[in-house]
């Protein structure tokens, strides 16, 4: 899976594993020992299991779409799954807050949340690979990010993940409902592109979404 514009039609990472039953084990590993961090997150912040889901859901989808086999998309998705986990060492009160209501201390906790995932899913013995996607996918695709990572210097994994998060928080929204929900979120998607997402793996959420938006009646 490649999200280069240079490089035509997608092509596999230079860090896949051996093989695709590779990434099939450590796709059934990761999603095994993520539930007790998923409960953990739940607890701490009610909700979390189902954004979790739903960000595995577009992120799985995107991969499959910018060519990744269906083992490497499985292990996006189980990485995807626990892309939050991290939250539970950020208060709750903070948590609700908008961005521009937080302090420069408030906001730094809050953007530490990918690396203290990272640190959680290692403990929690989650695939080596898949961590460093959840610590990777606060970064920004202009390097605004904690790590200071920019395009293709975040795996396109972690770009994925972040998209499909992006995507079902936007979905997640109301009052809009039905088609009108779905191009809202493409907007959304669109005008983050080349900022905070990458604007290859949009574009596949964005087909997506078009080819699944509801009739109208």
């Amino acid at each position: 899976m490649s999200s280069d514009p240079q490089a035509g039609a997608p092509s596999p990472g230079t860090d896949q594993p051996a093989s695709p039953d590779a990434d099939s084990s450590l796709a059934l590993v990761a999603r095994a020992r993520g539930e007790t961090l998923l409960d953990g997150l739940e607890r701490h912040l009610p909700g979390s299991r189902r954004h979790a889901d739903g960000t595995a859901s577009y992120a799985f989808a995107v991969a499959v779409e910018l060519g990744a086999d269906r083992a490497r998309a499985e292990l996006v998705r189980e990485a995807a799954r626990l892309h939050d986990v991290g939250k539970v060492y950020v208060p709750t009160t903070l948590l609700a807050k908008s961005r521009e209501e937080l302090d420069m201390t408030e906001e730094a906790l809050i953007d530490s949340y990918p690396a203290y995932g990272a640190t959680l899913a290692i403990g929690a013995g989650i695939p080596e690979l898949a961590c460093e996607w959840i610590g990777s996918a606060g970064e920004r695709f202009d390097g605004s990010g904690v790590l200071g990572l920019a395009g293709e210097r975040i795996p396109v994994e972690a770009r994925v993940i972040r998209v499909g998060c992006a995507c079902d928080a936007l979905l997640s929204r109301r009052p809009a409902v039905g088609e009108a929900l779905h191009w809202i979120a493409i907007a959304g998607l669109r005008t983050s592109s080349g900022h905070e997402l990458d604007p290859l793996a949009v574009e596949a959420m964005v087909a997506i979404l078009g080819r699944t938006a509801p009739a109208t009646g």
